[in-house]
């Protein structure tokens, strides 16, 4: 649950220091990226220091939570959002970098600050429950002229037993059936350890190792789509 930062150059290319995935039971990592490199910050003694690293990027990612977190308690009374809800926004509103869908250097992509806060503005989220065996079902409506339309699910998972491999506890599975009744499978990766698998870019299937699945569709037909959650 925790939120692992990988580190780019302000033009978005990735910084060699920046640490590669995936976890060692094959887990997406890192989960997001941000510009870590070339900053200037506050130091000791009232100075200021130009550094780099994911110790940079990882408090950008801390900053923009933290206004998601503002930006949710002035549309909801001061009440303060679930930090699933949080992560979730920032995975699927990400900018996509290097391969295609999410991959073990960038994770889910740049961080993209105004399209999340758009988001929980615009209350583009559900929260449910679903119990072992049983599958919930959602409808969400795309309009006409959407360019890319992404459908995330995200779920807080309890810590495993140290040292388990797979490390997920609850296996949540996501299906999309668009108007035509086309059925989509989120997002999974190769994580077979050798380097040319590790950068196979992502293909479309069931996966049983996250606690978060995206399934993205370009230029997607307006209509019903049919989220079930399993």
């Amino acid at each position: 649950n925790v939120i692992a930062t990988a580190n780019v150059f302000f033009n978005g290319n990735l910084v060699n220091s920046s640490s590669r995935g995936p976890a060692h039971d094959g887990r997406i990592k890192p989960d997001i990226t941000a510009n870590g490199q070339n900053q200037n910050s506050t130091n000791e003694n009232n100075t200021y220091q130009s550094f780099g690293g994911t110790s940079g990027a990882a408090p950008g990612i801390a900053g923009v939570a933290a206004q998601l977190y503002e930006i949710y308690a002035e549309d909801n009374g001061g009440d303060l959002p679930p930090s699933p809800l949080i992560k979730a926004t920032l995975l699927n509103t990400a900018n996509d970098a290097g391969n295609v869908g999410p991959d073990f250097k960038f994770g889910w992509g740049i961080v993209n600050a105004l399209r999340a806060g758009m988001l929980i503005q615009d209350g583009r989220f559900l929260s449910d429950d679903v119990s072992q065996g049983n599958s919930n079902t959602h409808n969400i409506n795309v309009p006409a002229g959407t360019t890319q339309v992404r459908f995330m699910v995200y779920w807080s998972d309890p810590a495993a037993t140290p040292g388990s491999s797979p490390a997920l506890v609850n296996d949540l599975d996501l299906l999309v059936t668009d108007p035509s009744s086309g059925v989509h499978e989120p997002w999974v990766l190769d994580h077979t350890p050798d380097p040319v698998a590790l950068n196979t870019p992502a293909t479309q299937g069931p996966d049983h190792l996250n606690n978060m699945e995206q399934v993205l569709i370009n230029a997607p037909a307006a209509g019903n789509y049919e989220i079930e959650i399993t």
